[in-house]
């Protein structure tokens, strides 16, 4: 009978070890996921969006100057070596290029914002949803003689960089708390053989 009240101290002090491990580890992974994620994503959005622009005022310098091909080869090209779909629109709108779709079956694009923009001489950038999957395509347009160009990137990337960073953040959760269950324990049986003294 005088062993019954140590096991109920060892497993007080155990359950109330662990559980404080387990509520500072999902504060810590709560606070620290979402300050992460929204910086990762903010850096990795920041970084696409500069290396677009960069790609899109080559390609609009290639469509200024080069008189050796047609502009739908240009438009070809430049698409497959940045690996992003590449358009070309004149003053009116109107689509006079583009790498992955007929241009017959494409309406006016000017009234995009970020051709728009590029259009009255301007960098046009604009993000929004293209396709049934819902995923977001960042677009840069810059203005060319006679028209604009654009080249539009999907951001899927940026969803399976977020998903990888939310494993590791989890597995890591894992980690700590199987260390807290460990130190619980080690702490519960060093209480009890204290209070056995």
């Amino acid at each position: 009978m005088a062993t019954q009240p140590k096991k109920t101290s060892r497993l007080t002090v155990f359950a109330i070890l662990f559980s404080s491990f387990v509520v500072m580890t999902a504060c810590t992974v709560v606070s620290v996921g979402y300050s992460v994620h929204r910086y990762w994503e903010r850096v990795l959005l920041g970084e696409i969006k500069r290396s677009l622009t960069q790609k899109a005022q080559m390609f609009a310098n290639r469509v200024n100057t080069d008189r050796q091909h047609q502009i739908a080869d240009i438009t070809s090209q430049e698409g497959q070596l940045a690996g992003v779909r590449a358009t070309v629109i004149d003053v009116n709108g109107k689509v006079v290029a583009d790498s992955e779709i007929a241009t017959t079956s494409l309406e006016n694009d000017g009234r995009h914002p970020e051709f728009a923009a590029a259009l009255r001489g301007e960098t046009g950038i604009d993000t929004r949803k293209r396709n049934a999957f819902g995923i977001p395509v960042l677009y840069v347009a810059v203005p060319v003689s006679g028209g604009a160009v654009r080249l539009a990137y999907p951001l899927s990337d940026i969803g399976i960089a977020t998903t990888q960073a939310r494993k590791t953040l989890l597995l890591g959760s894992l980690i700590a708390a199987l260390a807290g269950l460990a130190i619980s324990a080690l702490a519960a049986e060093t209480v009890a053989r204290r209070q056995a003294r």
